[in-house]
């Protein structure tokens, strides 16, 4: 009886070392867990808020030009226009992982989608038809190439060496998608600028009825 008595007290204190143990390594996991979060948090709250500006907005131009640039390859058969928005597609999709890489090594989550006000910008070709989708499609290729010049020139001076570099490695990318987008711009929406009263020059005949 008295051995009986001594294996359950063995059992029992075997038992209360376990979970002792399992406390200790949730509370170790839980630590760590934790921690790895403060760092992100740090990381991003060490950016500086240009950079953190940089960030955002480079995000936003390059989802436009992405979105816009697929939309226009549903409609366009202009060749000019198709060869441009698919070189949109190919390298600012690239351009656009790489940005989320360089923001999750700086602990910053990039914004996943567009906001309405930029939304509504790419719903517009849908209310346009043939020339007026192409114009509409130039313009907004013109206008977004031009501040992302401005935004990515102004992060080339980033005190952070990494988003110093990686601006700078994709303005002449970004200046000779302005200086294309401005020669179709010149030969196919230009010449017809004085066709009606919408404010980007799209003849009234290019909506829909």
């Amino acid at each position: 009886m008295k051995n009986s008595y001594l294996f359950l007290s063995m059992l029992l204190f075997a038992a209360c070392g376990s979970n002792e143990q399992k406390t200790d390594d949730t509370k170790d996991t839980t630590a760590y867990q934790a921690d790895t979060l403060v760092n992100k948090t740090n990381d991003a709250a060490n950016l500086d808020t240009t950079d953190v500006s940089f960030f955002q907005n480079a995000a936003y131009g390059g989802m436009i030009e992405v979105e816009a640039s697929n939309k226009a390859l549903t409609f366009t058969e202009h060749p000019g226009i198709k060869t441009f928005a698919d070189m949109m597609v190919k390298d600012h999709s690239g351009a656009n992982q790489k940005l989320k890489s360089l923001a999750e090594k700086k602990g910053y989550v990039l914004p996943a989608a567009l906001p309405l006000s930029k939304v509504e910008l790419i719903d517009k070709m849908n209310s346009l038809k043939d020339e007026g989708r192409n114009e509409y499609y130039l313009q907004l290729m013109v206008n977004e190439h031009q501040k992302a010049i401005d935004i990515f020139a102004l992060a080339s001076r980033s005190k952070d060496a990494e988003i110093n570099q990686f601006a700078t490695s994709l303005l002449p990318t970004l200046k000779h998608h302005y200086m294309e987008v401005k020669k179709l711009d010149s030969t196919y929406r230009l010449p017809k600028v004085n066709q009606g009263d919408d404010p980007i020059k799209i003849s009234d005949r290019t909506k829909k009825p």
